[in-house]
């Protein structure tokens, strides 16, 4: 959170969907006895258990809290479920995310074949609900179409792509301006003329008008003034019969190729679990390890196209799984020739062995894949982390978990201000500067070392607030100082724009 908070631009999450078979394990790493007695007893969740409803939102609630707290204000997130929980799902993101900021639920065909768990149907859907963190700040992607795509349905001139749509339409609000005639020469140019009637040359003339079958009152979609600045937007096409259509050209609204709105059904055969199987089959090969109905590479690819369109943006998976996420993100990379950036978290035991290895060897390469860019590697790099010591008072006061300097700072910056930094903060001269923002400095004085927080070298004392009093009035700045204690009274740092922040336990009387 001190890192990343209100930074991430898109999350996907695959959690576990509760279907009674899983038989996932509830566990939050609660420290109460009773708590810890409790889950021995319901543990693992399976169709049996009366509460396992109950026991899934509990599970999801806190962290869907701290995935609000992570995406940007333009942030989207996507969630995968299926009918065991979606409705409970939806209400829970209604009330976290607020019931405004919904944006879709995207109905995911992930087994063309269907199943037979449902009763009296072949199961063949799944869904994606899609939420915003402020439904009016995000902007979406859109999907580009393949050549063969563009080939088959647009057309080009020297501005780019266009479909052709008939000028004339229906209307139940007619307006005289919109009702005039168009006069189409032989060759296909036409004129419009301000009163009405046929011009004295250039002729003949087909007069046209616009007319649709089975319409009243039918009129043009352009007025006159828009024709004559976009002349060269307009076609005319005769008829075997002799009658003339008149059709627009549409342009595409997003890049310089046509692009497709998403739809809320996601449809492909590649968006299957068999496909994304047979992809994770090719890169971890080994009979020992079984990861099934792993998500499709195409499937979360897409749903980033849409929710992470820019180059830079930063994706969350916090239900990693097989890592298909990072293989995504990889892929589009190399794509589009791109640097978005991924953040994979795994809790269980096969997060190197699978997750980060699968995002080893696509990086790599896998010379025997039949997947051409699996065989050349996708480029890339990450690093690989374990979750360290939490910041815990008992730790501190013992000096049993002392955190680094560095690590003590993010977290005092992001606590004292909602600042996320993306940085090693490390002090930057002898009296503890490690942070500083428009008009406001932070200093922590601290040393990963008990007796060192138990000495006066920790507290703040005259010489280190004159200082930055110094400096204060010199630059027109205001100082915030973390440390153990203080040997100055609060008036005398007030002079010096100081104000004083006790470090969050109270480490120097401790003995």
């Amino acid at each position: 959170m001190p890192r990343y908070a209100g930074r991430i631009k898109c999350i996907y999450i695959d959690p576990p969907y509760n279907t009674g078979k899983e038989r996932w394990v509830y566990n939050d790493n609660v420290n109460s006895p009773q708590m810890q007695e409790w889950l021995e007893q319901v543990n693992p969740i399976d169709g049996e258990d009366l509460e396992r409803h109950d026991k899934w939102l509990c599970m999801m609630w806190p962290r869907l809290h701290l995935l609000r707290e992570l995406l940007s204000e333009d942030g989207v997130i996507f969630v995968s479920i299926d009918d065991n929980e979606q409705h409970h799902l939806r209400m829970m993101m209604d009330e976290i995310f607020g019931a405004e900021n919904f944006v879709s639920c995207i109905a995911v065909v992930a087994n063309l074949a269907g199943s037979s768990d449902q009763f009296g149907f072949a199961g063949a859907h799944e869904y994606c609900l899609v939420y915003a963190k402020a439904y009016n700040e995000v902007t979406l992607g859109a999907f580009k179409v393949d050549e063969a795509t563009v080939l088959a349905e647009w057309y080009q001139d020297e501005k780019g792509y266009y479909k052709l749509e008939q000028l004339q339409r229906g209307s139940l609000s007619y307006s005289k301006t919109l009702d005039y005639p168009i006069f189409v020469r032989q060759d296909g140019t036409y004129e419009i003329t301000d009163d009405d009637n046929e011009p004295d040359t250039g002729g003949p003339y087909t007069t046209v008008r616009p007319i649709v079958s089975n319409k009243e009152n039918a009129i043009w979609r352009w007025g006159k003034e828009r024709i004559r600045e976009d002349y060269s937007e307009i076609i005319t096409e005769r008829k075997k019969d002799g009658s003339i259509a008149i059709k627009s050209k549409q342009r595409p609204q997003i890049g310089d190729i046509p692009t497709i709105k998403p739809k809320s059904l996601f449809y492909k055969s590649e968006y299957s679990s068999r496909a994304g199987g047979l992809i994770l089959k090719q890169i971890i090969s080994d009979p020992n390890i079984s990861f099934p109905y792993p998500k499709a590479v195409a499937l979360i690819s897409d749903l980033l196209r849409i929710g992470a369109p820019n180059s830079q943006d930063i994706i969350l998976d916090s239900f990693a799984g097989s890592g298909t996420t990072g293989h995504a993100v990889l892929a589009l990379n190399k794509e589009d020739n791109t640097n978005r950036r991924f953040i994979l978290v795994e809790c269980e035991d096969y997060a190197d062995d699978v997750t980060a290895e699968r995002v080893r060897r696509a990086i790599k390469g896998i010379s025997d894949a039949r997947d051409g860019q699996l065989r050349t590697g996708l480029g890339g790099s990450f690093i690989y982390c374990t979750l360290g010591d939490q910041i815990d008072i008992e730790g501190m006061l013992t000096g049993d978990s002392l955190p680094k300097y560095s690590i003590l700072a993010t977290y005092l910056i992001y606590t004292a201000t909602g600042i996320s930094v993306d940085k090693t903060l490390d002090p930057k001269n002898d009296i503890g500067l490690f942070y500083s923002d428009n008009g406001r400095d932070y200093y922590l004085l601290y040393k990963p070392s008990i007796e060192w927080l138990k000495s006066s070298e920790s507290m703040l004392n005259e010489d280190i607030a004159t200082r930055i009093g110094e400096f204060n009035k010199e630059k027109n700045r205001k100082a915030f100082v973390f440390a153990a204690g203080k040997f100055m009274g609060q008036r005398d740092l007030i002079q010096r724009n100081i104000t004083f922040c006790q470090l969050p336990y109270d480490l120097h009387h401790f003995s």
